[in-house]
């Protein structure tokens, strides 16, 4: 096998896998490159994200070899990140002089005749950590005021340079108030009531409290649906006030619309289009042509506005709120089971109560279960070293699945599918099919064996029992996305789609967690995670 990259392993570093990433880079020879500056700059990445995750003297020892690791990188190839990442982990490792050293370099090289290949943003908030890493705080406020200018919405990088700046003043033990006005702004999800006359004072007085509740809050980003009434009115006005819009569906636009908009008249339906037309990005919790707006789609797709607000807030490092929409008897049963789904730990959630001046949920059809679908992940799995050999005995195959064997024993039988080097499964228990994937790498690696590449992907998926095996076969796109999910992973590492880390964080999982891969495509229907034991 060829060895695996650097930038592959910078990005499981990313991802938050970073022993894996450390097994990698050492076990496949990158190491012993000590003179390539470009092993240098990952080894110091790698030892900055160890120290992150140990404590005491050990912290203290990891984050001086990922600045002595930073420091060699740039001096083979002078850049302003290698050099501030140095100064920055110097501090971190309780050297101060060295800190002050080379965040006094870093101010010498960004002033001087050669403006440094980087973008304007980084530059600038390079100014800003070297200066405050000097102390001078307010040249250091100064910095990143250009950093914000040069890219206003920039929150990702910027959350990157916010938790930096963070460390050193912990490290100091200074304050980190000033760096509030520049942090990202806090994301909301939304759901209410359907009672609302297309043009009367209710819809109104809504719209005036949407209005002071996102400046009040500071709301950049929004989940949520776009039925008739109180969805579309929020939406709305997150829009006018430039927020990032996000609506998941529980089903594709035009049946959605057909179910949930038309009925309450074509005004509707025309806001209702407008909205669609500039919200930021569209999900479905059930896409595929079989797709039905039932109660199983419609908690899904709340449950995925729900996760996807709290991770990007998290993502962020910012608050998040959630604001319910309820008239004075309380609102309709969706919205109080998404208000029930809120964790009170992750952020405030804001009621509104808004009286219904029309009364038309007699026109909406009612909601048609579907005793064959369910949610289901489907996890696909495979050991690269038998789909692509013939070369071993029975006995050495028998040795090598013995492990996932074992982790899949408590399995309904039902619900797995094999064939040679290769497992399907189509677990309907979240929290069951999380726990199974983790232990099969775990089962491996205490085997001293190589574990399998993973995928997973959660979906509601039709269960039809084959009369021929017995096994319960999921008909949906589910499967075809977690195998495909499955050859993109490294091997001994599990990726799973984002519908499935957004359903994890909704559902408040803690046994295990989830760090974003990289932003995938329409091949992935979104970002790609590593799933990770808490």
């Amino acid at each position: 096998m060829m060895p695996t990259p650097l930038p592959a392993i910078a990005a499981l570093v990313r991802a938050g896998a970073v022993e894996r990433a450390w097994e990698l880079f050492v076990g496949e020879g990158h190491d012993a490159r000590a003179n390539d500056p470009s092993v240098q700059t990952v080894r110091g990445r790698l030892l900055k994200a160890r120290a992150r995750l140990a404590s005491g003297d050990a912290r203290t020892a990891l984050f001086g070899e990922a600045a002595a690791a930073y420091a060699a990188a740039h001096a083979h190839n002078p850049a302003p990140y290698l050099a501030i990442n140095a100064a920055t982990l110097y501090l971190l490792a309780g050297n101060d002089d060295a800190a002050r050293t080379g965040a006094s370099q870093v101010l010498t090289t960004l002033d001087g005749p050669v403006v440094p290949a980087d973008t304007p943003y980084y530059l600038a908030a390079t100014r800003a950590e070297a200066c405050f890493l000097l102390g001078d705080r307010d040249a250091a406020e100064r910095a990143m005021q250009d950093a914000t200018r040069h890219d206003p919405d920039g929150w990702s990088d910027r959350a990157t340079t916010i938790a930096q700046l963070r460390e050193i003043a912990q490290a100091r033990g200074e304050s980190t108030d000033w760096l509030d006005r520049f942090a990202p702004p806090a994301s909301l999800h939304f759901a209410g009531h359907m009672g609302l006359a297309a043009s009367g004072q209710c819809q109104a007085d809504l719209a005036a409290e949407v209005d002071k509740l996102i400046e009040h809050e500071r709301i950049g980003f929004a989940w949520g649906a776009l039925a008739a009434g109180s969805d579309v009115v929020i939406a709305e006005r997150l829009l006018a006030a430039g927020a990032e819009l996000h609506i998941v569906l529980p089903c594709g636009a035009e049946q959605f619309e057909a179910q949930s908009v038309a009925p309450a008249g074509p005004a509707w339906q025309e806001r209702y289009r407008a909205v669609l037309a500039h919200a930021a990005s569209l999900r479905f919790a059930a896409s595929d042509p079989g797709a039905v707006h039932d109660p199983l789609a419609t908690a899904h797709a709340g449950e995925l506005a729900i996760g996807a607000t709290l991770l990007n807030a998290t993502a962020l490092a910012a608050a998040c709120c959630q604001l319910i929409v309820t008239d004075s008897d309380g609102g309709g049963r969706n919205t109080a089971h998404q208000a029930a789904m809120w964790p009170g730990e992750a952020g405030r959630q804001l009621r509104l109560t808004i009286d219904r001046d029309t009364r038309i949920e007699a026109l909406f059809p009612p909601e048609q279960p579907d005793p064959h679908r369910a949610l289901v992940v489907h996890v696909a799995i495979a050991l690269d070293e038998l789909t692509r050999t013939t070369s071993l005995d029975s006995s050495a195959i028998a040795a090598r699945v013995a492990p996932i064997a074992e982790a899949l024993a408590g399995i309904d039988r039902a619900r797995v599918r094999s064939s040679p080097g290769r497992w399907d499964l189509a677990i309907d228990n979240v929290d069951a099919a999380l726990e199974t994937i983790l232990k099969v790498l775990a089962r491996c690696r205490a085997a001293g064996l190589t574990p399998p590449s993973i995928g997973a992907h959660v979906a509601i998926a039709s269960l039809i029992e084959d009369p021929a095996s017995g096994a319960l076969v999921p008909y949906g796109p589910g499967r075809a996305l977690a195998a495909r999910l499955q050859a993109m992973a490294p091997t001994g590492l599990a990726l799973i789609s984002d519908a499935l880390a957004v359903t994890m964080v909704a559902r408040g999982i803690v046994s295990s967690r989830s760090e974003l891969y990289h932003a995938g495509d329409e091949d992935t229907d979104g970002a790609v995670h590593v799933l990770l034991k808490a």
